[in-house]
């Protein structure tokens, strides 16, 4: 005889509270890494709409991650909800990455940086991923969860290389 146990909505999601914090602290944090990384090299990246677009897509990924986690971490809120809110937050997201993307290559920058920037920024398979695990949630499959860590851990990962990039490879 199987005995089900049935998990009450909420629990799902309360399991992933630490997810949430964790997430939401590094893309916090980042952006004020990314904010420092453009201030000392303000002079530089304001002449370059490139760069611009560039620092913008990276703060929009970070943006997106701690949204992300601000959407998660909403108490007693159905998975299904939570599929709505990311499902629309990664047809924003992945729409202003798109414009940023394309004012980036609009205007390319001498900067020895501008292609390794354009390859590391994953603008593409961040706001489709997160679109997938929108919709998985959205229809009630609770293993869109674990989609969405590949997103976060890109955004993350892509972001900081960005940010680097922006402090340390900038030349007069």
């Amino acid at each position: 005889m199987a005995v089900r146990v049935r998990i009450k909505i909420e629990d799902r999601l309360k399991t992933w509270s630490t997810f949430a914090e964790i997430a939401g602290t590094a893309a916090a944090s980042l952006i004020g890494l990314l904010f420092v990384a453009v201030s000392i090299r303000i002079d530089f990246i304001a002449r370059s709409q490139e760069l611009r677009n560039r620092a913008a897509q990276t703060l929009s990924l970070f943006g997106t991650v701690l949204l992300t986690a601000i959407l998660i971490a909403v108490p007693g809120q159905a998975t299904e909800a939570l599929g709505a809110e990311l499902t629309a937050l990664a047809v924003i997201a992945g729409g202003g990455l798109a414009v940023l993307d394309h004012r980036a290559k609009a205007d390319a920058s001498t900067q020895a940086i501008r292609k390794t920037l354009e390859l590391i920024t994953p603008t593409t398979i961040v706001s489709i991923l997160l679109l997938a695990s929108g919709v998985l949630l959205l229809f009630g499959v609770h293993g869109g969860l674990y989609v969405l860590i590949v997103p976060v851990l890109v955004a993350l990962t892509s972001g900081v290389a960005s940010a680097w990039l922006f402090l340390t490879k900038i030349t007069e």
